[in-house]
């Protein structure tokens, strides 16, 4: 008797832990399901920039592609791509192109997006040129920035400027610099295609992605705004001053600006000590338009090469230190900041050891430039230069 009943009882123990077991499993399936849901999720860069007439090639190399992800737990990490890779962004205008993809949990947010401009090359009129990028780290927001479906991505908008600097050698010649100003903002897009998860996929844009980027640019555009400038000629020092503030909720990166107008420019041409021949002066080429780069609130002229400038020495330290962003300015919420510049703008095309032609560029005074700030999205101003 007592055996029967330990027998049931015994029965009904363990079918009652198999339910437990069984409950236990599915709900721990629901969790998993639940946390574990993933999206695919691609990088992905349009590009309508503004080049010189002649120009049917820029081709932009680029690497250490980065994403700020916050996952859905609260912690947040920098996620690498072990990608790189070169486009001609003239062929992709008004289409995107895959650059990088992986997979983030649904529900997750994307805020900042990082990669590097490794080189720049462009073909005007049929020639090759080395291009110098004004900054060659984008650090950029995204909007939009939760991941709410499976087939997810970041779209940016990349609409940099292409900077045509003449110049004369010292025969007299022409010759070319180019500087790229890169401008930028981004947004996250979704109901994407299988073929946009792999990487190299070119599409054409639709119209709800061209006007969600038309709506983010807005948005920054209006967040940003050139408080005054100024500019006054000294002799042959310029002085330039640009107070930017912003209006907006989110912080607004400034890459760097350019001073767009007609200028004046003068030759030397420097010989040694014992030469015949004294130093020449000449009127030189007029560029039309000069970049500037941004490190901490100081404005640096960006003409030709790094160490083509007369004052490389004076800030190739800061350059080196690594506390030093070069890159970008990041303008809190709120927050108002002048931008200066006191010094010449000038350049030089060393021929040797101890001869070498400089070319100093002077706003001409009395008359009108426009300051356009490049970064996420832009804003221009009109200032007319005094003495």
């Amino acid at each position: 008797m007592s055996g029967r009943w330990t027998l049931r009882y015994g029965s009904a123990a363990v079918f009652t832990a198999a339910i437990i077991i069984t409950a236990a499993l599915f709900a721990n399936r629901i969790t998993l399901n639940q946390t574990s849901a993933l999206a695919s999720f691609s990088v992905m860069l349009t590009d309508p920039p503004t080049v010189p007439a002649g120009t049917t090639i820029l081709e932009l190399k680029y690497s250490n592609v980065w994403l700020h992800v916050t996952y859905p737990n609260g912690t947040a990490t920098w996620l690498a791509f072990s990608t790189s890779g070169t486009v001609n962004l003239l062929s992709i205008v008004n289409m995107s192109k895959t650059i990088a993809s992986t997979t983030i949990e649904i529900g997750s947010t994307v805020d900042k997006i990082q990669f590097t401009i490794a080189d720049v090359d462009a073909v005007v009129n049929g020639m090759m040129h080395n291009v110098t990028a004004l900054s060659n780290t984008m650090v950029i927001s995204v909007k939009n920035s939760r991941i709410n479906e499976t087939l997810s991505g970041v779209l940016i908008d990349f609409n940099p400027t292409l900077v045509q600097i003449q110049a004369t050698d010292a025969n007299g010649a022409l010759v070319y610099y180019y500087v790229l100003v890169p401008s930028a903002t981004a947004t996250i897009i979704s109901n994407l295609s299988r073929d946009q998860i792999k990487v190299g996929t070119i599409v054409e844009l639709g119209e709800d992605d061209r006007a969600k980027l038309v709506r983010v640019e807005e948005e920054f555009s209006k967040s940003i705004t050139i408080a005054s400038a100024s500019l006054s000629l000294n002799g042959n020092v310029t002085t330039l001053s640009v107070t930017l503030k912003n209006e907006g909720s989110t912080t607004f990166r400034v890459f760097g600006l350019t001073l767009h107008g007609e200028f004046n420019a003068t030759r030397t041409w420097e010989m040694e000590e014992d030469d015949d021949i004294d130093d020449e002066e000449s009127e030189h080429a007029h560029p039309e338009t000069i970049p500037f780069k941004v490190n901490g609130t100081s404005l640096v002229p960006l003409l030709g090469d790094l160490e083509d400038y007369e004052d490389y020495e004076e800030f190739e330290d800061d350059w080196d230190d690594e506390d030093v962003d070069f890159n970008s300015l990041a303008l809190q919420s709120g927050q108002t900041i002048t931008l200066n510049f006191n010094g010449i703008i000038a350049v030089h095309f060393e021929e040797d050891d101890t001869d070498y032609l400089s070319m100093v560029v002077t706003p001409m005074v009395g008359g009108n430039y426009t300051v356009q700030v490049m970064g996420e999205g832009f804003q221009t101003s009109t200032v007319t230069a005094t003495s």
